[in-house]
């Protein structure tokens, strides 16, 4: 059962997307555009800013807080910037209260923009986003959250190297059940002949060490976004447990 509002997945995503706006802020160049350290600085207080006004900044967590009021300075500070991740949680969140059409595939990150549903601006108000939210039948959320599940499940086997390929179908049915293999039969990013999820069409068995890295922080930020959704949990204490 789906234990959080849709008032609460909503503050949740716009938290995210303030978070993540300020995170990308480390680089300077932020989509292909270059942009001078005092350019991002004052983006970075405005949207500090805005979450004041907005009442949103007493609710993020203490690590959130912290990097919020982190200036930015000359040298990039990668461990905020890495954090950007947390992008590939939003649209998961969105798309569950009706604000996105659908879900971007396993094989890339997300690069759409993200902001627009939430109408962030001087209007913006929590009430008026609920206004423009649909109803998705939780059926439909149970059955992505169970294949967030498994892929982030596929990565970690890939990398622990527990499990080969071949195994991989027979694994899944004895963990996870005959009710798993049926998602997946339905489900393009599977490939039931070979048995086993698929990137950019090769098999996980077969891409690279950095593929995998980048798959697993896909896989591992939007499973994070279903288990909070089914969790009493605040954000920053979910476990991911496959």
């Amino acid at each position: 059962m789906i234990l959080k509002t849709k008032s609460e997945i909503i503050k949740r995503i716009v938290y995210l997307l303030c978070f993540t706006d300020r995170c990308c802020l480390e680089s300077s160049e932020i989509n292909g555009v270059s942009y001078t350290l005092k350019q991002r600085e004052e983006q970075r207080q405005a949207i500090l800013d805005w979450t004041k006004r907005k009442d949103y900044y007493k609710s993020f967590s203490n690590k959130e807080k912290q990097i919020m009021e982190t200036p930015i300075r000359k040298e990039a500070n990668n461990d905020i910037l890495f954090l950007y991740n947390d992008y590939e949680c939003i649209e998961p969140l969105q798309w569950s209260i009706g604000l996105a059409n659908k879900l971007t595939d396993y094989d890339r990150y997300v690069t759409k923009d993200l902001h627009l549903p939430l109408r962030i601006g001087p209007d913006h108000t929590t009430e008026q986003i609920l206004s423009f939210c649909k109803d998705i039948p939780e059926s439909e959320i149970i059955k992505y959250r169970e294949i967030a599940m498994l892929w982030y499940w596929r990565c970690i086997v890939a990398r622990t190297e527990k499990v080969k390929t071949p195994q991989i179908k027979n694994s899944i049915r004895d963990i996870y059940g005959e009710e798993a293999m049926n998602f997946l039969n339905r489900y393009k990013g599977f490939d039931m002949d070979k048995g086993d999820f698929t990137v950019r069409g090769k098999l996980i068995s077969d891409i690279s060490a950095i593929e995998l890295q980048r798959l697993e922080i896909i896989a591992e930020r939007r499973f994070h976004a279903f288990e909070w959704l089914f969790s009493f949990e605040d954000w920053e204490y979910v476990d991911l447990i496959c």
